[in-house]
């Protein structure tokens, strides 16, 4: 019975037919308690809006045209009527016992006013609304110098810069193969690193075909008017008017890069740009990124071909930015100011309250004034360490490394061989304290530009990981040996070796394990395990090489007898 009266229903909706209203109170009192009863006029509208949108659309600026649906709902003290109704290519549509409204060419708000009206005027006291459902579709033509030129979807709420991106997106970058691209294709489903490489190549690829596409100055011929675009600029101002919706029978010109102009120095980001026509320099500069607090307004040079192979320069300010018009090919420089005062920063994370960046005068300001402000350590804060990183100290070239890199392996003395060794267990440039005296010693190390200090989290346990019987974490005690949380652990598996290490919590450091360096909490036991190895596999690739030494044999046998 039930399902009886729900087909009844959905088909009273699906073809536009009143339903009683006490028999509609019946069927949601029959199905609410069950939990079956649901909306599915609702659900099939939800699932219809799913176009991109930068923001609600705007009653007033959204004109109605064929293909735009609406859902409308009449409710009286008799009768509930549901319909979904489209716009016809004629730009009209027809309500049900209402007639045919003409809706082409008007506003969204608008529209729906002249169906209210069209419907109370045959019934006063009905409730109507009106729902847009759902956006109609068109087809608009691209033109200009591009490889995919021709009609392309779009909607009333589809931007210049959605369509540009999606033009962008499908052309064609295939060209034919080189060497190195055949290989990466060949190996791209063995190896995760072929296909990256791969998708690297073609991203090289479509930075080579792409960059002389206009992004400044396409235009829309929109029937007696030329709409401009300026999608450099939209991303600078959000202006709206430099990216404009799409409307149907526009056509989309991108023309190619004509000129540049390039603008370095204190803005921030310098660089070339691509020239538009009767710009000026202060609109240059805004798409530049604006100005860096350390440039000098007063001092802008701006050099100028009044020939292919002459130019002059001549100097203005900020100030005067809205009257200087810039020219194809101008190079425009923002000096720095020479008294300027930079601000130094350091950098602060890990278990501290608030970590992220401080300002700091070097050489004066402490670590201990920087802990200060950053609110002290949390609790879950091991205040026993810290780190300390300079990037300029790690930046510095070591040329005692580079020199023994340079000799080969069998001839570097024993101290080559222990300088390499002592520079892959230590991190340069990183100040680390490993205890609570030595934390506390250096509050007052005096900080450089741009330090990074790390207050690592107190961990309390130990990982022991490798050739043991019971691989895990175990709680850390202070007193502990490797014995100890060997013991934990179940013991060495056979296939464990000498090779013991420590993976300190700090650094990451792999250390080999002596009797000097202390277990920490965080800290990592590694116990190495001897390799397994295939008997058939070894057999196979001595023969592989015997065969080949045969081969070799035969060809300077052959040779030595000609």
């Amino acid at each position: 019975m039930k399902n009886t009266i729900l087909y009844l229903c959905l088909c009273s909706i699906m073809f536009g037919q009143t339903l009683d209203i006490n028999a509609l109170r019946n069927v949601q009192s029959a199905f609410s308690n069950s939990g079956e009863y649901s909306s599915s006029t609702t659900q099939n509208v939800q699932a219809k809006m799913q176009i991109k949108m930068d923001k609600p659309i705007d009653p007033k600026q959204y004109i109605i045209g064929p293909g735009d649906q609406f859902l409308v709902n009449i409710i009286s003290s008799d009768q509930v009527a549901n319909y979904t109704l489209s716009v016809s290519p004629t730009g009209e549509i027809l309500i049900p016992s209402v007639g045919i409204i003409s809706l082409s060419g008007e506003s969204l708000n608008l529209a729906i006013s002249k169906m209210e009206s069209a419907i109370k005027s045959l019934n006063q006291s009905a409730q109507v609304f009106i729902l847009l459902s759902e956006i109609r579709e068109f087809k608009i033509k691209v033109v200009g110098h591009l490889q995919n030129p021709g009609l392309y979807t779009v909607t009333p709420v589809t931007r210049v810069s959605d369509l540009y991106q999606d033009i962008i997106s499908e052309i064609d970058i295939e060209e034919d193969e080189n060497d190195d691209e055949k290989i990466n294709r060949e190996f791209k489903d063995k190896y995760d690193y072929g296909n990256i490489i791969q998708q690297m190549n073609q991203k090289e690829k479509t930075a080579i075909v792409y960059p002389e596409l206009s992004t400044r100055n396409l235009f829309l011929l929109r029937a007696k008017d030329t709409v401009k675009v300026d999608l450099a600029k939209f991303a600078a101002t959000g202006i709206d008017q430099y990216n404009p919706f799409i409307n149907q029978e526009d056509i989309l010109v991108i023309p190619l890069k004509q000129n540049l102009v390039s603008i370095y120095g204190g803005v921030n980001i310098s660089g070339k740009y691509e020239f538009v026509q009767g710009e000026s320099l202060h609109d240059l500069i805004r798409i530049a990124g604006g100005i860096r607090p350390d440039a000098d307004p007063t001092n802008i040079e701006i050099t100028r071909f009044t020939s292919p192979t002459q130019k002059y320069s001549f100097q203005t300010s900020l100030a005067h930015a809205t009257n200087i018009i810039i020219e194809p090919e101008d190079h425009i420089m923002l000096r720095y100011a020479h008294n300027y005062k930079r601000q130094d920063v350091a950098y602060v994370q890990g278990e501290i309250l608030y970590p992220g960046v401080y300002t700091i005068e070097p050489g004066i300001t402490t670590i201990g004034d920087i802990l200060s402000k950053s609110g002290g350590y949390t609790d879950y804060a091991d205040s026993s360490k810290m780190i300390i990183s300079n990037d300029f100290i790690e930046e510095i070239p070591d040329k005692e490394k580079m020199r023994i890199l340079f000799i080969p392996e069998e001839n570097r003395s024993g101290a080559e061989r222990a300088y390499i060794k002592a520079r892959m267990l230590t991190q340069k440039g990183t100040l680390e304290s490993n205890s609570i005296n030595q934390t506390q010693s250096i509050v007052d190390f005096k900080l450089s530009k741009n330090d990074i200090i790390t207050i690592p989290e107190n961990f309390s346990f130990v990982e022991v990981l490798g050739a043991v019987e019971n691989p895990g974490r175990y709680a850390y005690y202070s007193h502990f040996l490797l014995s100890d949380y060997l013991e934990l652990s179940g013991g060495l598996t056979k296939t464990a070796t000498r090779g013991k290490f420590i993976i300190k919590s700090g650094t990451g450091q792999r250390l080999p394990f002596n009797k000097n360096i202390g277990i920490e909490s965080g800290d990592a036991i590694f116990i190495a395990e001897k390799m397994e190895y295939n008997k058939w596999l070894v057999l196979k690739d001595t023969l592989t090489t015997l065969g080949q030494f045969a081969t070799l044999v035969l060809v300077i046998q052959r040779v030595l007898e000609q």
